[in-house]
């Protein structure tokens, strides 16, 4: 990546992979095979893979692969990722869709159409991308692959630069997701005891409608910052850092539109979830109730 570039980030999703083998551990071996002619039940979450990838930077491409007219009921959470569904029909007698050759082939491609592409992200517990992502780090990318723990070939995980376990990224997304709900219970508890006498005599301002939230920021915030914090190993967070995770993982968010004049003051209404730790070299935040800051002491 160029020096003071942003990052950019392409997600390839074995998408029937994962599915299969967490079929496979919720119903038992080789359940997935014999049923996998059949409509799916839901078992991947999408958000957690995708809060990982948009750590690294901005997501430019996004693409799952498989043999989609069984995994309808998956549509509202593809289509809400902004997921490209690549349409992969099972080929031979055994019923092998030939995925991961096509995944390969494509990221390849991109790497080479795109110079810009600085991150690879290849979601599958399958040993079949190694050489994918030794070519990828040949060029110059950041490879990191996500799957499933005890299904994921250990030299598929050694091929990776970084490599995360999904069962791990669904129990972080959990994490800052009850942290944000419990942060805003003492909100939610103040405003349904009613208005209070002051607020009574105020006039009413008309109500525009918007796309923007407290309580969506407040959730985004926390979900930004304990990734960055998990992501980095430190509670010690860059503020432009988490203001660009939360633009990405929320584009409508304007701390403006909340009425905060700056990112600083937007930060200052939630001293439940942020700490405010310096102002050397735009200045750092940490997560409330985690491991203190410890800065290098060459920071500045």
């Amino acid at each position: 990546m160029k020096a003071g570039g942003e990052a950019k980030v392409a997600i390839y999703w074995d998408f029937e992979n994962l599915h299969a083998v967490l079929t496979d551990q919720q119903n038992g071996q080789d359940y997935y095979r014999d049923h996998r002619m059949s409509v799916q039940a839901p078992v991947v979450d999408v958000d957690p893979v995708l809060d990982y990838a948009a750590s690294f930077g901005d997501v430019i491409i996004h693409r799952a692969y498989g043999n989609w007219q069984f995994f309808s009921r998956y549509r509202d959470a593809l289509n809400g990722a902004g997921i490209d569904l690549i349409q992969m029909f099972p080929r031979g007698a055994n019923m092998k869709n030939s995925a991961d050759i096509r995944m390969a082939l494509d990221a390849l491609s991109d790497i080479h159409a795109h110079p810009h592409l600085t991150h690879i992200v290849v979601v599958s517990s399958d040993s079949d991308f190694i050489s994918l992502a030794q070519k990828a780090k040949q060029a110059g990318r950041f490879v990191a692959g996500v799957g499933v723990e005890n299904n994921s070939n250990r030299f598929w995980i050694a091929a990776c630069n970084e490599f995360k376990f999904y069962r791990a990224l669904v129990e972080l997304n959990e994490a800052s997701e009850l942290a944000a709900s419990a942060a805003a219970a003492p909100a939610v508890t103040a405003t349904s005891a009613g208005p209070s006498p002051e607020s009574e005599a105020m006039p009413v301002e008309p109500q525009l409608p918007t796309l923007l939230s407290v309580d969506e920021a407040r959730e985004t915030l926390t979900k930004s910052l304990t990734q960055l914090v998990a992501r980095q190993g430190e509670n010690y967070v860059h503020r432009g850092t988490l203001k660009s995770l939360m633009k990405r993982l929320m584009p409508a968010f304007d701390e403006r539109a909340l009425g905060c004049g700056s990112f600083t003051s937007f930060l200052e209404k939630f001293p439940d979830i942020v700490r405010i730790v310096d102002a050397e070299g735009g200045g750092h935040v940490a997560l409330v109730d985690a491991a203190p800051a410890e800065p290098d002491s060459g920071a500045g």
